[in-house]
């Protein structure tokens, strides 16, 4: 048995179908968790799933595994890791020295190829010696791959609301919120590239579910095909 609190950083193989048999949530950052909380905490009670936060979502609540492959994100939010449970995992693209600005204890470290070109045609999904291809976009896109690996039996996501399911007018006079973490327009890019990433978002989606994954989005998103209505469960 791996110990978690001695051992070096390990790699996604080396626990592939360790959480075999159990529901899986994938809570993201958007701004619909606080919009759904209750439905959302009520849904983890009653389903005691295993959680894979994205990015900065520890005011929502403490996950078991926690995502980060975004230089950037790690770099603005990593010091709010406040739960000695939580296993982190890193992308291949954050090295050592960014790691250990915010964290210094073990990891599981998540290879995969996030490259259109590489991926192959259109964004197919492969995995393969130990190492995950796609063209993913989002950190929330690759965290279903990986629950699938674990061994997920159920995949449920929360917080994939899309950097366009509000108008831009609803977000710039913050009747609507992006993310959990601010009020309105919190993303770094103009409306048109968030237009291009929730397409590219969309296709991934798309290209899991050809992989074989079976996910449902419980709360608001732009991408309707995958909703699932979080109080119709």
């Amino acid at each position: 048995m791996w110990n978690w609190k001695k051992n070096k950083p390990q790699k996604l193989a080396d626990r592939l179908g360790c959480e075999k048999g159990k529901p899986f949530l994938i809570v993201g950052a958007g701004g619909t968790l606080q919009e759904y909380e209750k439905a959302i905490k009520d849904f983890m009670r009653e389903t005691n799933p295993v959680t894979i936060g994205i990015n900065k979502m520890t005011g929502f609540c403490e996950p078991d595994y926690h995502l980060w492959t975004n230089k950037q994100r790690w770099r603005d939010f990593g010091s709010c890791i406040n739960s000695e449970k939580t296993k982190l995992m890193f992308g291949s693209g954050l090295n050592e020295k960014s790691i250990k600005k915010h964290y210094k204890g073990p990891y599981i470290r998540i290879d995969y190829v996030d490259s259109l070109k590489q991926a192959g045609r259109q964004s197919q999904i492969e995995y393969r010696d130990g190492k995950i291809y796609g063209y993913f976009r989002t950190a929330g896109c690759l965290a279903i791959v990986i629950a699938h690996l674990l061994g997920a039996s159920d995949i449920y996501v929360v917080g994939m609301d899309g950097f366009t399911l509000h108008t831009r007018d609803e977000l710039e006079s913050q009747n609507k919120n992006h993310h959990c973490y601010g009020s309105g327009y919190t993303d770094d890019a103009t409306w048109e590239q968030c237009v291009e990433k929730d397409r590219i978002v969309y296709e991934n989606l798309n290209a899991i579910e050809a992989f074989g994954v079976s996910f449902k989005i419980l709360t608001p998103t732009k991408f309707e095909k995958f909703y699932k209505d979080i109080k119709e469960l």
